[in-house]
């Protein structure tokens, strides 16, 4: 059997960086100083922590880290000290030595709040994932601010995914996921996060069970994701030799059949008909027989199987666009009005649910209906919307052939 080789993301902790984190948060040199007692109060320390709030304030990390590394020297027992030289240690790309910093800083008082922020942060950034986890997952939750929450929380996935923790990080991924839904930095680490945990698993499979049927599928199914439809259909026959009544087998071969430009439409009907046999819950098949019956004009037998599909999963989009279509092309216009809405209402940005749906309200002389509709479908049809769709369906497939904007017969 051929092996199974795909890429995987290495999770390595990288520095997300303090100067973005408080550039954004606007704090640099804006913390109000430690008024120094006794000895502290001397003016070699005084001229030090001015020198460090006037660097960081235009951005001169490493001119403020040795201003307050100069403090630190003079007062070593001051915490805000060591404090303020973590953060322009942090800021400065320096994780490493700013997590001494902040460490030692909660040893002279516990209470600072933001050196155990970034205490997390600063171990997380310089590889000390271990260390760096239990700060992180204590901070994320109770963090008000949310740049510094999100940082947080992207370093604590990452470092899930270093120490070979996916628990903790589609844990993690949930709780992102509610808070910063539409972030790009967390819909990337989502997408390659669980595509990392199926390439795993994946790996795991071929490696303790290489000659079970989920094996054997399983490269089928790599086959057929890399176009080589002929490695693919001999793997999945071969997944029937082993199990004839496994689930999903024959409608796979009925779609590797209809992707050959000269397929046999009738060979890839019976297996359509066997996925059937196999599993009558089968959504899918019945919406491949319902469209190749309505491509050869039966109306009768595709509104039967277009019905079937959309029982089993009314969600099923491309089964309720492909029911309209039947009934309005079989005269039945009026009851085909309710599954194309059902369609718009399932996926709103899609202009082919629009464009049928004008067309049956216009069939039923819903006249303005039918404008606002056709409105809908340019405005859906242009080139971001279908770039957007393209993406959406090259990561999550689909499940049949697409339907198009084209009239119904």
């Amino acid at each position: 059997m051929r092996a199974l080789k795909a890429r995987r993301l290495i999770w390595r902790p990288g520095l997300v960086g303090g100067l973005a984190v408080w550039s954004a948060l606007g704090l640099a040199g804006q913390k109000q100083p430690v008024k120094p007692q006794g000895e502290m109060s001397s003016p070699e320390v005084a001229r030090a922590l001015s020198r460090g709030r006037e660097a960081m304030t235009r951005g001169d990390f490493q001119g403020a880290a040795a201003a307050y590394g100069e403090a630190v020297r003079l007062a070593p027992h001051v915490a805000e000290f060591h404090s303020d030289l973590g953060l322009a240690l942090y800021s400065n790309g320096q994780p490493l030595e700013a997590s001494r910093e902040f460490a030692q800083a909660l040893k002279l008082k516990p209470a600072l709040s933001a050196s155990h922020y970034f205490l997390g942060a600063s171990l997380a950034e310089s590889g000390q994932c271990p260390a760096a986890m239990p700060y992180l997952e204590k901070d994320y939750p109770r963090l008000e601010d949310q740049r510094l929450k999100r940082a947080l929380g992207l370093d604590a996935l990452r470092c899930s995914m270093a120490l070979n923790r996916p628990d903790r990080a589609v844990a993690l991924l949930e709780k992102l996921g509610r808070d910063f839904p539409d972030d790009s930095d967390v819909l990337y680490y989502t997408s390659h996060i669980y595509s990392d945990l199926s390439t795993r698993a994946s790996e795991r499979l071929l490696a303790t069970a290489p000659g079970s049927v989920r094996a054997r599928q399983l490269n089928a199914e790599v086959m057929e994701l890399q176009g080589k439809l002929g490695d693919a259909r001999a793997d999945y026959l071969k997944v029937l030799e082993m199990n004839p009544r496994l689930p999903g087998i024959h409608y796979r071969l009925g779609r590797l059949i209809l992707a050959d430009p000269e397929n046999a439409i009738d060979e890839a009907r019976k297996e359509f008909e066997e996925e059937l046999k196999v599993d009558p819950a089968s959504a899918p098949s019945e919406y491949e027989l319902g469209e190749m019956a309505r491509q050869a004009r039966d109306w009768r037998r595709a509104i039967e199987h277009f019905l079937r599909s959309v029982k089993l999963d009314p969600e099923f989009m491309e089964a309720q666009i492909g029911l309209g279509k039947a009934l309005v092309s079989a005269g039945r216009a009026e009851e085909a009005v309710a599954p194309l809405e059902a369609a718009v209402k399932l996926d709103r940005a899609d202009p082919v649910a629009h464009y049928q749906l004008s067309f049956a309200y216009r069939r039923v002389g819903r006249s303005q209906d039918a404008e606002r509709e056709m409105a809908l479908y340019r405005q859906t049809s242009d080139e971001a919307a279908r770039r957007r769709e393209s993406i959406r369906a090259g990561i999550l497939g689909r499940t049949g052939q697409e339907q198009k904007a084209e009239p119904p017969e």
